[in-house]
């Protein structure tokens, strides 16, 4: 065969091995590994991202925004794309609003990937002005960013989100799923020149926006809440505070202020401490504000009436081989036992809690909602801390009877507090009043739990008569308002420690106002204040403060005119006239007054009161202007209807 041919051969031996490589690995890639090289060619030319709908606002009763989403941009960058990395990091953090170094954009750049976050949900101006560099491989991406226009107003309630727009804290948790809305999908495409464009986020990829959530605190009683407890954390060089505003009628809370708070637009830069919704989260234990549960179950079961002489000793009283003192060492001898609450008698207290006994303590203690959580839509609420009476120690019984040996939010002891505001009934607190879409339609009400009678509302018409006189002469004078009757109660407790309790205190004071026609009902606490520790001195103002700003911005009318004062005032020291009537004393006419009138007017002439029912005396015995019975008492008959 001659040399030419068998080189022709050759070649055609060598190009059909070559068609016979090249065809082979084309099977392989287009048959056998195609969708291996589909899926790479999709990770190297596209990316699918999640398109944040615009979250729902948070907003005060009144239509004021305590948290919306605004408009943002992100920036990202194909690091496969920039030809001098170390220049675009450079100008990128010549950019001052980034606040990003060159070594941290560096970094970023240094990937391997397509896809590179710079930053997330910045302001526009600041994109703006990376825009202005005309950085190829650096791109924009549409979104929202959450915002705060009231910055700490209310910001433990609110709380704040993540960048990725979760709820971390607040109701921003709580309504997550309400607020959050339905991301869509947004699909980004790189061309062969390594430029990127979005496409999708319509249809079924569209982003659904979030409903607003409507609550119930009012801004401006809000900032009067904070304002005034910031003033007494200051003054008292105080640990922290927690000042609550509530509706006793409904449970609606106008205003819980935590101290020291935080600002959610920049929440990284403070602790978790700052960021503790303090009003739901904390607990502690009350002191003598707990003196409220312990006289209403006293009253209710019979064990002690407001006239009844109560042996307070020597200042202290003695329970197995513990003694309990008297606060500030006072002496205070035979006292009655509205005397025992004017001036916080401790051992006044426990007298009347060891004749309740354990078990019916421990039922009245419960049933004023101690040791469950209240249900207010708020994360992370404590559930208090009340042990079973077979784990009580010989000191339980008294110590309870103080507001010892027992935890308890702030949130509860004003709820228990509302409950003699509110005529003995209990309600559910409640912070969220719905969620509105778009078109504002009601697409969610929170459901409340039934109001529960804890005490009669002749036992809440006593206890409150007596509370009234704490204010009026007693430990809560601080509390006093010029044009309003208010009831409440003091409590200065010490703070628990290992082996036993501490010097530090929680000074507080909790009341209604106004005490015959409750609007309001507001707590103080004040932790481990300085200088002075009781809750009349510490407390006490704040309330005051909270309660004559508040009622004014609602336009309450005074409840005390002036031209009626000398006529009222004696009511202020009901109980303190213990004598009985005179022999022929007529008995008055108590027939269509309410409850609380009603007891108030007949115990303040010396009479003894018995009522059935609710609502206004609709009938009494005797009837009035006959001869008073020799036990001196009137038997009311209540019902609904109107005065």
């Amino acid at each position: 065969m001659p040399t030419s041919q068998k080189r022709l051969l050759q070649l055609f031996a060598f190009l059909a091995a070559w068609a016979v490589i090249v065809i082979a690995r084309l099977v392989q890639i287009q048959l056998v590994r195609h969708g291996e090289y589909v899926i790479k060619a999709a990770r190297q030319q596209e990316r699918t991202l999640a398109l944040q709908p615009v979250r729902g606002s948070i907003i005060d009763r009144n239509g004021r925004i305590l948290a919306e989403s605004i408009a943002a941009e992100s920036i990202y960058a194909d690091p496969q794309a920039i030809v001098d990395r170390g220049q675009t990091a450079k100008a990128l953090a010549s950019v001052t609003a980034l606040q990003m170094d060159v070594r941290e954009i560096a970094t970023k750049l240094t990937s391997a990937s397509g896809f590179v976050w710079i930053a997330r949900q910045l302001p526009l101006e600041t994109t703006a002005a990376v825009k202005a560099l005309k950085l190829p491989g650096v791109y924009f991406l549409d979104e929202h960013r959450r915002s705060y226009p009231r910055a700490m107003l209310a910001a433990n309630v609110v709380g704040y989100t993540g960048v990725d727009g979760e709820g971390l804290a607040g109701i921003e948790h709580s309504f997550d799923a309400q607020v959050r809305g339905r991301a869509g999908r947004v699909t980004l495409l790189r061309d062969a020149r390594r430029g990127m464009y979005l496409v999708g986020g319509e249809g079924p990829n569209r982003p659904i926006d979030g409903n607003d959530v409507v609550l119930t605190i009012d801004s401006v009683v809000q900032f009067i809440a904070e304002r005034a407890l910031g003033r007494v954390v200051e003054q008292y060089h105080a640990a922290g505070g927690v000042a609550i505003v509530m509706d006793p009628r409904d449970g609606r809370i106008l205003a819980m202020a935590s101290n020291p708070s935080f600002d959610p637009n920049r929440y990284r830069d403070f602790s978790p401490d700052e960021r503790r919704n303090r009003a739901v989260q904390d607990q502690y234990e009350p002191g003598s504000t707990f003196k409220i549960v312990t006289a209403s179950a006293g009253l209710e079961e019979g064990v002690v009436t407001p006239s009844q002489v109560l042996d307070c000793g020597d200042g202290f009283i003695q329970i197995g081989n513990t003694q309990i003192h008297e606060h500030g060492h006072n002496r205070y001898g035979l006292m009655t036992f509205e005397e025992v609450m004017v001036h916080s008698s401790n051992v006044g207290a426990i007298r009347v809690g060891l004749a309740l006994g354990q078990e019916r303590f421990y039922r009245y203690i419960r049933r004023f909602g101690f040791g469950e959580r209240s249900g207010v839509a708020l994360p992370g609420e404590a559930q208090g801390r009340v042990r079973r009476t077979e784990q009580w120690s010989q000191l339980s019984n008294a110590s309870m009877s103080i507001g010892q040996e027992i935890g308890a939010t702030p949130l509860q002891v004003l709820s228990a507090i509302a409950v003699v505001a509110n005529g003995g009934l209990r309600v559910q607190p409640r912070i969220v009043e719905k969620v509105v879409d778009a078109k504002g339609n009601a697409i969610y009400k929170p459901s409340q739990a039934a109001s529960v009678r804890v005490i009669s509302e002749k036992t809440a018409a006593v206890l409150n008569e007596i509370l009234k006189t704490v204010v009026a002469r007693g430990t809560g004078v601080q509390a006093a308002l010029a044009e309003h009757v208010v009831a409440g109660k003091t409590g200065t407790a010490q703070k628990a420690g290992r082996g036993g309790y501490t010097d530090k205190v929680v000074a507080s004071f909790g009341g209604y106002v106004p005490a015959d026609r409750p609007q309001l009902a507001i707590l103080v606490v004040v932790d481990e204040p300085k200088e002075s520790e009781y809750g009349g001195t510490v407390a006490a103002p704040a309330f005051k403060e909270i309660a004559e700003s508040t009622l004014r911005y609602l336009n309450v009318p005074p409840s005390v005119p002036a031209r009626t004062i000398d006529v009222a005032a004696p009511m202020l020291a009901t109980f303190s006239q213990k004598s009985a009537p005179a022999a022929g004393s007529e008995v008055p006419d108590l027939r269509g007054l309410d409850a609380r009138a009603a007891v108030a007017l007949a115990t303040s002439a010396g009479f003894r009161v018995r009522a059935s029912g609710s609502g206004v005396v609709q009938t009494q015995q005797p009837l009035p202007g006959e001869a008073l019975p020799q036990d001196h008492q009137v038997v009311l008959t209540l019902a609904e209807g109107t005065r």
